[in-house]
Protein backbone atom coordinates (compact mmCIF):
# COMPACT_ATOMS: atom_id res chain seq x y z
CA UNK A 1 0.00 0.00 0.00
CA UNK A 2 1.40 3.52 -1.03
CA UNK A 3 1.82 5.72 1.66
CA UNK A 4 0.35 9.43 1.31
CA UNK A 5 2.66 12.14 0.06
CA UNK A 6 4.16 14.51 2.86
CA UNK A 7 2.97 17.15 0.24
CA UNK A 8 0.19 15.35 -0.73
CA UNK A 9 -3.33 17.28 0.03
CA UNK A 10 -4.29 14.70 2.66
CA UNK A 11 -1.54 15.12 4.73
CA UNK A 12 -1.65 19.04 4.52
CA UNK A 13 -5.42 18.79 5.20
CA UNK A 14 -5.02 16.56 8.57
CA UNK A 15 -1.62 19.14 9.37
CA UNK A 16 -4.36 21.92 9.60
CA UNK A 17 -7.32 20.36 11.53
CA UNK A 18 -4.09 19.70 14.14
CA UNK A 19 -3.39 23.28 13.84
CA UNK A 20 -6.73 24.33 14.36
CA UNK A 21 -7.40 22.18 17.32
CA UNK A 22 -4.14 22.61 18.66
CA UNK A 23 -5.43 24.93 21.36
CA UNK A 24 -8.42 22.45 22.77
CA UNK A 25 -5.75 19.75 22.85
CA UNK A 26 -3.45 22.37 25.10
CA UNK A 27 -6.63 23.24 27.42
CA UNK A 28 -7.28 19.84 27.48
CA UNK A 29 -3.66 18.63 28.01
CA UNK A 30 -3.64 21.84 30.97
CA UNK A 31 -6.57 20.13 32.70
CA UNK A 32 -5.24 16.92 32.31
CA UNK A 33 -1.73 17.74 33.99
CA UNK A 34 -4.11 19.79 36.79
CA UNK A 35 -5.72 16.51 37.67
CA UNK A 36 -3.20 14.82 37.85
CA UNK A 37 -1.32 16.80 40.17
CA UNK A 38 -4.20 17.38 42.44
CA UNK A 39 -4.51 13.50 42.41
CA UNK A 40 -0.62 13.22 43.50
CA UNK A 41 -0.92 15.53 46.22
CA UNK A 42 -4.24 13.81 47.50
CA UNK A 43 -2.41 10.33 47.03
CA UNK A 44 0.69 11.55 49.26
CA UNK A 45 -2.38 12.59 51.90
CA UNK A 46 -4.13 9.56 51.54
CA UNK A 47 -1.12 7.02 51.75
CA UNK A 48 0.39 8.84 55.07
CA UNK A 49 -3.35 8.69 56.62
CA UNK A 50 -2.88 4.60 55.45
CA UNK A 51 0.03 4.81 57.16
CA UNK A 52 -0.91 5.89 60.01
CA UNK A 53 -4.29 3.94 60.23
CA UNK A 54 -2.26 0.85 59.72
CA UNK A 55 -0.09 1.53 62.13
CA UNK A 56 -2.69 2.58 65.32
CA UNK A 57 -2.92 -1.72 65.98
CA UNK A 58 1.05 -0.95 66.99
CA UNK A 59 0.74 2.06 68.95
CA UNK A 60 -2.13 0.55 71.11
CA UNK A 61 -0.01 -2.40 72.22
CA UNK A 62 2.98 0.00 73.04
CA UNK A 63 0.80 1.96 75.19
CA UNK A 64 -0.48 -0.77 76.86
CA UNK A 65 2.71 -1.68 77.14
CA UNK A 66 3.68 1.29 78.88
CA UNK A 67 0.66 1.22 81.79
CA UNK A 68 1.52 -2.48 82.44
CA UNK A 69 5.29 -1.29 82.84
CA UNK A 70 4.40 1.75 85.45
CA UNK A 71 2.27 -1.24 87.14
CA UNK A 72 5.29 -2.98 87.68
CA UNK A 73 7.47 -0.43 88.92
CA UNK A 74 5.38 -0.03 91.92
CA UNK A 75 6.22 -3.83 92.56
CA UNK A 76 9.97 -3.71 91.91
CA UNK A 77 9.79 -0.50 94.41
CA UNK A 78 7.71 -2.88 96.85
CA UNK A 79 9.59 -5.93 97.13
CA UNK A 80 12.80 -7.17 97.29
CA UNK A 81 15.00 -9.05 94.55
CA UNK A 82 13.08 -12.73 94.86
CA UNK A 83 9.55 -10.97 95.17
CA UNK A 84 10.77 -8.97 92.78
CA UNK A 85 11.33 -12.16 90.00
CA UNK A 86 8.16 -13.90 91.26
CA UNK A 87 6.36 -11.10 89.99
CA UNK A 88 7.73 -10.61 86.33
CA UNK A 89 7.26 -14.42 85.87
CA UNK A 90 3.74 -14.16 87.34
CA UNK A 91 3.22 -10.94 85.47
CA UNK A 92 4.26 -13.01 81.88
CA UNK A 93 2.17 -16.04 82.81
CA UNK A 94 -1.07 -13.85 82.86
CA UNK A 95 0.48 -11.68 79.84
CA UNK A 96 0.96 -13.88 76.67
CA UNK A 97 1.07 -10.96 74.62
CA UNK A 98 4.47 -10.44 75.96
CA UNK A 99 7.34 -12.00 75.21
CA UNK A 100 9.85 -11.25 78.62
CA UNK A 101 9.47 -8.76 81.54
CA UNK A 102 12.34 -7.48 83.59
CA UNK A 103 14.23 -4.44 85.46
CA UNK A 104 16.91 -2.90 84.47
CA UNK A 105 18.55 -0.18 87.34
CA UNK A 106 20.50 2.66 85.91
CA UNK A 107 23.74 0.15 86.55
CA UNK A 108 22.48 -1.47 83.80
CA UNK A 109 22.95 -4.80 85.39
CA UNK A 110 19.48 -6.68 85.37
CA UNK A 111 18.55 -8.75 88.14
CA UNK A 112 14.85 -8.93 88.35
CA UNK A 113 13.33 -10.62 85.13
CA UNK A 114 10.76 -13.18 83.60
CA UNK A 115 13.98 -15.14 83.40
CA UNK A 116 14.44 -16.28 87.02
CA UNK A 117 17.65 -15.85 88.58
CA UNK A 118 19.76 -14.77 85.17
CA UNK A 119 21.45 -11.84 85.38
CA UNK A 120 22.24 -9.81 82.46
CA UNK A 121 24.50 -6.94 82.10
CA UNK A 122 23.04 -4.08 79.84
CA UNK A 123 25.72 -1.24 80.86
CA UNK A 124 27.85 -1.37 77.74
CA UNK A 125 25.02 -1.66 75.31
CA UNK A 126 24.98 2.36 73.57
CA UNK A 127 21.16 2.36 73.35
CA UNK A 128 21.02 1.82 76.89
CA UNK A 129 23.59 4.37 78.00
CA UNK A 130 21.20 6.70 75.78
CA UNK A 131 18.36 5.82 77.24
CA UNK A 132 19.56 6.85 80.45
CA UNK A 133 21.05 9.89 79.43
CA UNK A 134 17.05 10.77 78.37
CA UNK A 135 15.49 9.56 81.22
CA UNK A 136 12.00 8.87 79.18
CA UNK A 137 10.00 6.08 77.43
CA UNK A 138 11.88 4.98 74.88
CA UNK A 139 11.09 2.00 72.25
CA UNK A 140 13.40 0.10 70.17
CA UNK A 141 13.02 -2.61 67.91
CA UNK A 142 15.59 -5.55 68.14
CA UNK A 143 15.73 -8.40 65.22
CA UNK A 144 17.52 -10.61 68.40
CA UNK A 145 16.30 -9.90 72.19
CA UNK A 146 18.74 -10.53 74.62
CA UNK A 147 17.13 -12.58 76.72
CA UNK A 148 14.09 -14.13 74.42
CA UNK A 149 16.32 -14.59 71.24
CA UNK A 150 13.38 -13.27 69.16
CA UNK A 151 12.52 -10.56 66.96
CA UNK A 152 10.95 -7.90 69.23
CA UNK A 153 9.39 -4.37 70.22
CA UNK A 154 11.25 -3.16 73.43
CA UNK A 155 9.29 -0.82 75.41
CA UNK A 156 11.48 0.71 78.01
CA UNK A 157 9.31 2.61 80.85
CA UNK A 158 11.79 4.76 83.44
CA UNK A 159 11.22 4.26 87.18
CA UNK A 160 11.62 7.09 89.57
CA UNK A 161 11.39 7.97 93.15
CA UNK A 162 11.92 11.14 94.97
CA UNK A 163 12.32 12.76 91.04
CA UNK A 164 15.38 10.48 90.65
CA UNK A 165 15.58 7.88 87.86
CA UNK A 166 16.27 4.14 89.59
CA UNK A 167 15.95 2.29 86.28
CA UNK A 168 13.62 1.30 83.59
CA UNK A 169 10.81 -1.68 83.29
CA UNK A 170 11.81 -3.09 80.40
CA UNK A 171 8.81 -4.84 78.64
CA UNK A 172 9.08 -7.06 74.99
CA UNK A 173 6.23 -7.68 72.58
CA UNK A 174 7.04 -10.39 70.16
CA UNK A 175 6.64 -9.96 66.60
CA UNK A 176 4.00 -12.17 66.38
CA UNK A 177 1.68 -9.84 68.58
CA UNK A 178 2.76 -6.84 66.06
CA UNK A 179 2.01 -8.90 62.86
CA UNK A 180 -1.20 -7.71 60.89
CA UNK A 181 -3.00 -10.22 59.44
CA UNK A 182 -4.24 -9.39 55.70
CA UNK A 183 -7.76 -8.77 55.06
CA UNK A 184 -8.22 -9.91 51.58
CA UNK A 185 -11.47 -7.05 51.33
CA UNK A 186 -8.56 -4.44 51.85
CA UNK A 187 -7.17 -4.17 48.88
CA UNK A 188 -5.76 -0.80 49.82
CA UNK A 189 -3.43 -1.37 52.57
CA UNK A 190 0.31 -0.93 52.80
CA UNK A 191 2.61 -3.71 53.96
CA UNK A 192 4.20 -2.07 56.92
CA UNK A 193 7.39 -2.58 57.97
CA UNK A 194 8.70 -1.61 61.29
CA UNK A 195 12.77 -0.08 61.44
CA UNK A 196 14.71 0.75 64.94
CA UNK A 197 17.27 3.94 65.32
CA UNK A 198 19.73 0.89 64.50
CA UNK A 199 18.37 0.28 61.21
CA UNK A 200 17.31 -3.08 62.14
CA UNK A 201 13.81 -4.14 60.27
CA UNK A 202 11.07 -6.65 60.62
CA UNK A 203 8.01 -7.16 58.81
CA UNK A 204 4.08 -6.27 60.46
CA UNK A 205 2.69 -8.47 57.45
CA UNK A 206 2.20 -12.24 58.68
CA UNK A 207 2.65 -12.81 54.67
CA UNK A 208 6.02 -10.70 54.07
CA UNK A 209 8.73 -12.96 54.11
CA UNK A 210 11.75 -10.80 52.25
CA UNK A 211 11.56 -7.59 54.03
CA UNK A 212 14.60 -6.29 52.37
CA UNK A 213 13.26 -6.50 49.24
CA UNK A 214 10.43 -3.85 49.41
CA UNK A 215 12.20 -1.23 51.18
CA UNK A 216 14.19 1.82 49.10
CA UNK A 217 17.07 1.08 47.64
CA UNK A 218 19.36 4.29 47.60
CA UNK A 219 17.64 5.21 50.57
CA UNK A 220 19.30 3.47 54.14
CA UNK A 221 16.69 2.59 56.88
CA UNK A 222 17.86 5.35 59.35
CA UNK A 223 18.04 7.85 57.31
CA UNK A 224 13.95 7.14 57.46
CA UNK A 225 13.49 8.71 60.32
CA UNK A 226 14.01 12.01 58.94
CA UNK A 227 11.26 11.41 56.19
CA UNK A 228 8.82 10.70 58.86
CA UNK A 229 5.62 12.11 57.56
CA UNK A 230 6.31 12.09 53.82
CA UNK A 231 6.03 10.01 50.96
CA UNK A 232 8.13 8.94 47.89
CA UNK A 233 8.61 7.25 44.86
CA UNK A 234 11.59 5.05 44.32
CA UNK A 235 13.07 1.83 43.87
CA UNK A 236 12.94 -0.92 45.75
CA UNK A 237 16.01 -3.88 46.54
CA UNK A 238 14.12 -5.97 44.44
CA UNK A 239 14.24 -3.39 41.39
CA UNK A 240 10.24 -2.83 41.36
CA UNK A 241 9.26 0.87 41.14
CA UNK A 242 7.14 1.47 44.79
CA UNK A 243 5.76 4.18 46.79
CA UNK A 244 7.17 4.55 49.89
CA UNK A 245 4.93 6.43 53.24
CA UNK A 246 7.02 6.88 56.33
CA UNK A 247 5.04 7.84 60.09
CA UNK A 248 6.24 7.93 63.44
CA UNK A 249 5.79 5.07 65.98
CA UNK A 250 5.61 5.66 69.64
CA UNK A 251 7.86 8.07 71.45
CA UNK A 252 9.79 8.20 68.13
CA UNK A 253 12.03 4.88 69.18
CA UNK A 254 11.13 3.15 65.60
CA UNK A 255 9.40 4.03 62.66
CA UNK A 256 6.58 2.34 60.37
CA UNK A 257 7.46 2.05 56.82
CA UNK A 258 4.41 1.81 54.72
CA UNK A 259 4.96 0.41 50.75
CA UNK A 260 2.79 0.06 47.69
CA UNK A 261 3.85 -1.14 43.96
CA UNK A 262 3.18 2.41 42.20
CA UNK A 263 1.58 0.63 39.29
CA UNK A 264 -1.27 -0.44 41.12
CA UNK A 265 -1.65 2.43 43.34
CA UNK A 266 -1.19 4.68 39.84
CA UNK A 267 -3.83 2.85 38.36
CA UNK A 268 -5.87 2.96 41.13
CA UNK A 269 -6.22 6.64 42.32
CA UNK A 270 -4.54 8.69 40.06
CA UNK A 271 -5.19 7.60 36.17
CA UNK A 272 -8.55 6.90 36.80
CA UNK A 273 -9.29 10.70 37.52
CA UNK A 274 -7.08 11.76 34.29
CA UNK A 275 -8.35 9.83 32.07
CA UNK A 276 -11.70 10.96 31.14
CA UNK A 277 -10.33 14.61 29.83
CA UNK A 278 -7.38 13.22 27.65
CA UNK A 279 -9.70 10.74 26.44
CA UNK A 280 -11.96 13.26 25.54
CA UNK A 281 -9.30 15.24 23.91
CA UNK A 282 -8.18 12.20 22.05
CA UNK A 283 -12.14 10.70 20.77
CA UNK A 284 -12.41 14.61 19.93
CA UNK A 285 -9.57 14.93 17.33
CA UNK A 286 -9.77 11.37 16.24
CA UNK A 287 -13.43 12.06 15.19
CA UNK A 288 -12.37 15.73 13.73
CA UNK A 289 -9.51 13.74 11.41
CA UNK A 290 -12.12 11.20 10.28
CA UNK A 291 -14.52 13.98 9.29
CA UNK A 292 -11.89 15.69 6.89
CA UNK A 293 -10.31 12.67 6.01
CA UNK A 294 -13.79 10.92 4.18
CA UNK A 295 -15.00 14.34 3.41
CA UNK A 296 -11.82 15.21 1.54
CA UNK A 297 -11.87 12.05 0.02
CA UNK A 298 -15.25 12.31 -0.94
CA UNK A 299 -15.14 15.48 -2.37
CA UNK A 300 -12.02 16.56 -3.69
CA UNK A 301 -9.72 13.67 -4.08
CA UNK A 302 -11.66 10.96 -5.82
CA UNK A 303 -12.28 13.11 -8.59
CA UNK A 304 -9.10 14.13 -8.67
CA UNK A 305 -7.36 10.83 -9.08
CA UNK A 306 -9.87 10.20 -12.25
CA UNK A 307 -8.63 13.30 -13.86
CA UNK A 308 -5.09 12.67 -13.31
CA UNK A 309 -5.63 9.07 -14.25
CA UNK A 310 -7.28 10.49 -17.95
CA UNK A 311 -4.14 12.70 -18.32
CA UNK A 312 -1.50 9.84 -17.47
CA UNK A 313 -3.39 7.75 -20.26
CA UNK A 314 -3.92 10.48 -22.75
CA UNK A 315 -0.15 11.60 -21.82
CA UNK A 316 0.87 8.31 -22.69
CA UNK A 317 -0.99 8.42 -26.09
CA UNK A 318 -4.02 6.71 -25.40
CA UNK A 319 -6.36 8.34 -28.38
CA UNK A 320 -9.78 5.94 -28.14
CA UNK A 321 -10.77 7.91 -24.87
CA UNK A 322 -14.25 8.83 -24.91
CA UNK A 323 -13.46 12.13 -22.60
CA UNK A 324 -13.59 12.24 -18.53
CA UNK A 325 -16.93 12.22 -16.90
CA UNK A 326 -16.95 12.76 -13.01
CA UNK A 327 -19.94 11.89 -11.15
CA UNK A 328 -21.48 14.14 -8.68
CA UNK A 329 -18.55 16.59 -8.61
CA UNK A 330 -18.26 19.95 -7.63
CA UNK A 331 -18.60 22.54 -10.19
CA UNK A 332 -15.02 23.57 -9.89
CA UNK A 333 -14.20 20.03 -11.20
CA UNK A 334 -16.86 20.05 -13.59
CA UNK A 335 -15.00 23.05 -15.25
CA UNK A 336 -12.06 21.26 -15.13
CA UNK A 337 -13.55 18.36 -16.92
CA UNK A 338 -14.81 20.55 -19.86
CA UNK A 339 -11.67 21.74 -20.10
CA UNK A 340 -9.38 18.62 -20.21
CA UNK A 341 -11.95 17.42 -22.83
CA UNK A 342 -11.83 20.31 -25.06
CA UNK A 343 -8.06 20.05 -24.45
CA UNK A 344 -7.52 16.25 -25.72
CA UNK A 345 -9.94 17.08 -28.67
CA UNK A 346 -7.79 20.07 -29.89
CA UNK A 347 -4.67 18.20 -29.15
CA UNK A 348 -5.87 15.36 -31.29
CA UNK A 349 -7.31 16.99 -34.42
CA UNK A 350 -3.69 18.77 -34.47
CA UNK A 351 -1.62 15.45 -33.93
CA UNK A 352 -3.58 13.71 -36.87
CA UNK A 353 -2.93 16.79 -38.99
CA UNK A 354 0.41 16.84 -37.86
CA UNK A 355 0.88 12.82 -39.04
CA UNK A 356 -1.05 13.34 -42.59
CA UNK A 357 1.04 16.08 -43.52
CA UNK A 358 3.89 14.26 -41.93
CA UNK A 359 3.41 11.22 -44.24
CA UNK A 360 2.23 13.89 -47.28
CA UNK A 361 5.84 14.66 -46.70
CA UNK A 362 7.24 11.39 -46.63
CA UNK A 363 5.86 10.51 -49.42
CA UNK A 364 7.36 13.62 -51.68
CA UNK A 365 11.07 13.46 -50.17
CA UNK A 366 11.17 9.72 -51.07
CA UNK A 367 10.20 10.45 -54.34
CA UNK A 368 12.72 12.98 -54.76
CA UNK A 369 15.32 10.77 -53.90
CA UNK A 370 13.68 7.89 -56.30
CA UNK A 371 13.20 10.47 -59.21
CA UNK A 372 17.11 11.44 -58.43
CA UNK A 373 18.45 8.05 -58.07
CA UNK A 374 16.92 7.15 -61.63
CA UNK A 375 18.08 10.43 -63.70
CA UNK A 376 21.66 9.78 -62.10
CA UNK A 377 21.53 5.95 -63.25
CA UNK A 378 20.32 7.58 -66.98
CA UNK A 379 22.81 9.78 -66.52
CA UNK A 380 25.91 6.74 -65.67
CA UNK A 381 24.02 4.30 -69.01
CA UNK A 382 24.18 7.94 -71.33
CA UNK A 383 28.27 8.03 -69.99
CA UNK A 384 28.47 4.46 -70.40
CA UNK A 385 27.12 4.36 -73.99
CA UNK A 386 29.79 7.44 -74.68
CA UNK A 387 33.06 5.76 -73.56
CA UNK A 388 32.04 2.47 -75.69
CA UNK A 389 32.43 4.64 -78.49
CA UNK A 390 35.62 6.82 -77.04
CA UNK A 391 38.59 6.43 -79.25
CA UNK A 392 41.39 6.71 -77.14
CA UNK A 393 41.96 5.15 -73.35
CA UNK A 394 42.43 8.40 -71.84
CA UNK A 395 39.06 9.02 -73.17
CA UNK A 396 37.23 6.07 -71.79
CA UNK A 397 39.29 6.21 -68.07
CA UNK A 398 37.74 9.98 -67.92
CA UNK A 399 34.11 9.03 -68.61
CA UNK A 400 34.73 5.46 -66.59
CA UNK A 401 35.82 7.71 -63.63
CA UNK A 402 32.46 9.90 -64.25
CA UNK A 403 30.36 7.52 -64.60
CA UNK A 404 31.60 5.75 -61.03
CA UNK A 405 30.93 8.98 -59.48
CA UNK A 406 27.52 9.60 -60.71
CA UNK A 407 26.74 5.96 -59.27
CA UNK A 408 27.96 6.63 -56.59
CA UNK A 409 25.75 9.32 -55.80
CA UNK A 410 22.84 7.67 -57.40
CA UNK A 411 23.93 4.89 -54.83
CA UNK A 412 23.44 7.25 -51.63
CA UNK A 413 19.88 8.51 -53.02
CA UNK A 414 18.73 4.77 -53.11
CA UNK A 415 19.91 4.32 -49.95
CA UNK A 416 18.07 7.35 -48.53
CA UNK A 417 14.77 6.56 -50.28
CA UNK A 418 15.13 2.44 -49.29
CA UNK A 419 15.66 2.84 -45.07
CA UNK A 420 12.61 3.54 -42.74
CA UNK A 421 14.63 6.86 -42.28
CA UNK A 422 14.25 9.21 -44.66
CA UNK A 423 16.65 11.88 -43.94
CA UNK A 424 19.74 9.38 -42.55
CA UNK A 425 21.50 6.75 -43.70
CA UNK A 426 23.48 4.05 -42.24
CA UNK A 427 27.28 4.36 -43.15
CA UNK A 428 27.24 0.26 -42.92
CA UNK A 429 24.58 0.09 -46.08
CA UNK A 430 25.99 2.96 -47.93
CA UNK A 431 29.83 1.64 -47.91
CA UNK A 432 28.62 -1.98 -48.57
CA UNK A 433 27.41 -0.70 -52.04
CA UNK A 434 29.97 1.20 -52.86
CA UNK A 435 32.47 -1.57 -52.24
CA UNK A 436 30.27 -4.08 -54.20
CA UNK A 437 30.14 -1.30 -57.32
CA UNK A 438 33.92 -0.55 -56.97
CA UNK A 439 34.93 -4.47 -56.43
CA UNK A 440 32.93 -5.56 -59.56
CA UNK A 441 35.56 -4.24 -61.74
CA UNK A 442 38.50 -7.32 -61.53
CA UNK A 443 36.50 -10.35 -62.48
CA UNK A 444 38.45 -13.73 -62.89
CA UNK A 445 41.07 -12.93 -60.00
CA UNK A 446 41.68 -14.70 -56.72
CA UNK A 447 41.63 -10.61 -54.93
CA UNK A 448 39.85 -10.83 -52.00
CA UNK A 449 37.58 -8.51 -50.58
CA UNK A 450 37.32 -7.79 -46.84
CA UNK A 451 34.95 -5.70 -45.01
CA UNK A 452 34.17 -4.68 -41.39
CA UNK A 453 31.66 -2.29 -41.18
CA UNK A 454 30.11 -0.56 -38.00
CA UNK A 455 26.65 0.73 -38.18
CA UNK A 456 26.04 4.52 -37.91
CA UNK A 457 23.74 7.03 -39.10
CA UNK A 458 24.73 10.05 -41.04
CA UNK A 459 22.94 13.16 -42.32
CA UNK A 460 23.48 13.88 -45.87
CA UNK A 461 25.26 16.73 -45.31
CA UNK A 462 27.92 14.11 -44.58
CA UNK A 463 27.01 10.78 -46.22
CA UNK A 464 27.42 12.34 -49.60
CA UNK A 465 31.03 13.43 -49.00
CA UNK A 466 31.84 9.99 -46.83
CA UNK A 467 30.78 8.02 -49.86
CA UNK A 468 32.40 10.16 -52.67
CA UNK A 469 36.00 9.74 -50.91
CA UNK A 470 35.30 5.94 -50.00
CA UNK A 471 34.42 5.58 -53.96
CA UNK A 472 37.81 7.51 -54.98
CA UNK A 473 40.18 5.48 -52.38
CA UNK A 474 38.46 2.27 -53.73
CA UNK A 475 39.34 2.94 -57.11
CA UNK A 476 43.05 4.09 -56.53
CA UNK A 477 43.27 0.73 -53.96
CA UNK A 478 41.79 -1.21 -57.13
CA UNK A 479 43.61 0.24 -59.53
CA UNK A 480 47.47 -0.01 -57.86
CA UNK A 481 46.05 -3.82 -55.48
CA UNK A 482 48.63 -5.71 -56.61
CA UNK A 483 50.00 -9.55 -55.30
CA UNK A 484 53.37 -9.79 -52.89
CA UNK A 485 54.89 -12.73 -52.77
CA UNK A 486 52.70 -15.73 -52.37
CA UNK A 487 50.03 -13.82 -50.27
CA UNK A 488 46.38 -13.37 -51.33
CA UNK A 489 45.90 -10.13 -52.76
CA UNK A 490 43.16 -8.20 -50.79
CA UNK A 491 41.43 -5.36 -50.36
CA UNK A 492 39.88 -4.37 -46.57
CA UNK A 493 37.52 -1.91 -45.60
CA UNK A 494 36.78 -1.06 -42.18
CA UNK A 495 34.36 1.55 -40.20
CA UNK A 496 34.52 2.05 -36.79
CA UNK A 497 33.41 4.27 -34.14
CA UNK A 498 35.29 4.95 -30.48
CA UNK A 499 31.58 5.22 -28.74
CA UNK A 500 32.12 9.43 -28.51
CA UNK A 501 30.66 9.84 -32.14
CA UNK A 502 33.84 9.87 -33.87
CA UNK A 503 34.12 7.40 -36.91
CA UNK A 504 37.00 5.87 -38.51
CA UNK A 505 37.15 4.69 -42.66
CA UNK A 506 39.77 2.72 -43.32
CA UNK A 507 40.60 1.32 -46.94
CA UNK A 508 43.84 -0.87 -47.02
CA UNK A 509 45.02 -3.16 -49.79
CA UNK A 510 48.05 -5.34 -50.82
CA UNK A 511 50.84 -4.34 -52.98
CA UNK A 512 53.29 -5.61 -55.78
CA UNK A 513 52.87 -7.16 -58.95
CA UNK A 514 49.54 -5.96 -60.96
CA UNK A 515 46.71 -8.63 -61.06
CA UNK A 516 46.00 -7.85 -64.36
CA UNK A 517 47.63 -6.12 -67.50
CA UNK A 518 45.48 -4.15 -68.94
CA UNK A 519 44.30 -0.03 -70.28
CA UNK A 520 44.07 0.33 -66.30
CA UNK A 521 48.24 0.57 -65.40
CA UNK A 522 48.66 2.00 -68.93
CA UNK A 523 46.63 5.44 -67.80
CA UNK A 524 49.06 7.93 -66.35
CA UNK A 525 47.11 9.84 -63.36
CA UNK A 526 45.87 13.31 -63.92
CA UNK A 527 45.70 13.92 -59.43
CA UNK A 528 42.02 14.66 -59.78
CA UNK A 529 41.16 11.62 -57.81
CA UNK A 530 43.34 13.08 -55.12
CA UNK A 531 42.44 16.56 -55.51
CA UNK A 532 38.30 15.31 -55.07
CA UNK A 533 39.41 13.36 -51.92
CA UNK A 534 41.29 16.24 -50.80
CA UNK A 535 38.00 17.98 -51.03
CA UNK A 536 35.45 16.14 -49.19
CA UNK A 537 38.13 15.52 -46.43
CA UNK A 538 38.16 19.42 -45.88
CA UNK A 539 34.00 19.22 -46.06
CA UNK A 540 33.57 16.37 -43.36
CA UNK A 541 36.35 18.56 -41.48
CA UNK A 542 38.55 14.76 -40.98
CA UNK A 543 41.92 13.82 -40.20
CA UNK A 544 43.49 11.89 -43.42
CA UNK A 545 46.44 9.24 -43.31
CA UNK A 546 48.46 7.20 -45.95
CA UNK A 547 50.67 4.86 -44.63
CA UNK A 548 52.63 2.31 -47.22
CA UNK A 549 54.48 -0.76 -44.97
CA UNK A 550 55.10 -4.22 -44.84
CA UNK A 551 53.50 -4.45 -48.47
CA UNK A 552 50.22 -2.87 -47.94
CA UNK A 553 48.82 0.49 -48.39
CA UNK A 554 46.63 2.43 -46.52
CA UNK A 555 44.29 5.25 -46.35
CA UNK A 556 42.31 6.58 -43.76
CA UNK A 557 39.65 8.91 -42.80
CA UNK A 558 38.74 9.96 -39.01
CA UNK A 559 35.79 12.51 -38.45
CA UNK A 560 33.53 13.44 -36.04
CA UNK A 561 30.02 12.50 -36.29
CA UNK A 562 27.31 15.39 -36.46
CA UNK A 563 23.90 16.51 -36.88
CA UNK A 564 21.97 18.70 -39.43
CA UNK A 565 23.88 21.72 -40.38
CA UNK A 566 21.53 22.82 -43.14
CA UNK A 567 22.70 23.63 -46.53
CA UNK A 568 26.49 23.56 -47.52
CA UNK A 569 28.75 24.06 -50.34
CA UNK A 570 28.20 20.85 -52.84
CA UNK A 571 31.26 18.35 -54.23
CA UNK A 572 31.34 19.93 -57.63
CA UNK A 573 31.85 23.78 -55.73
CA UNK A 574 34.35 21.69 -53.30
CA UNK A 575 36.08 20.00 -56.04
CA UNK A 576 36.86 23.23 -57.79
CA UNK A 577 38.04 24.54 -54.57
CA UNK A 578 40.74 22.07 -54.11
CA UNK A 579 44.15 22.89 -55.19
Amino acid sequence: MKLPSFGGLRVRLLLLMLLALFPLGLIAMWQTFRVVEESRILNKRILVDMTTAAADDQRNLVQRAVGAGAGLGALVMATDLDACRAGMVNFLAENDMFAFAGYIPVSGVMACSSAGDAVVDFSGYPSFAAAVERGSVFVEVNDAGAVSGMPVVIVNVPLRQDGALQGFVSLSLPQRTLLTSDDPSVVDGPTLIAISSGGIAFALSDTLEDVAAIMPQDVPAVDLFARAGTTFVGVANSGERRVFSVTDAVEDGYVILGSWPQTDLMQRHLWAQAALPALFAVLMWGASMLVAYFGLDRLVLRHLKELRSAMRQFALGERKMDGLKLEDAPDEFLDAQRAFNRMTLLITEAEARQLTDLHDKEVLLREVHHRVKNNLQMIASIMNLQSRSARTDEAREVLGGLQRRVRGLATLHRSLYTQPETSQVDAQDLLGAVVSESSAVLPGTDLQIRTELASAMLYPDQAVPLSMWASEALTNAVKYVGRNGVDTPFIAVTLSHDGAGQLELTIENSVGSPLVDGPMNDVESTGLGTKLMNAFCRQLEAKADIREADGTFTNSLTFDVQGYVGDTDDDSENANAAP
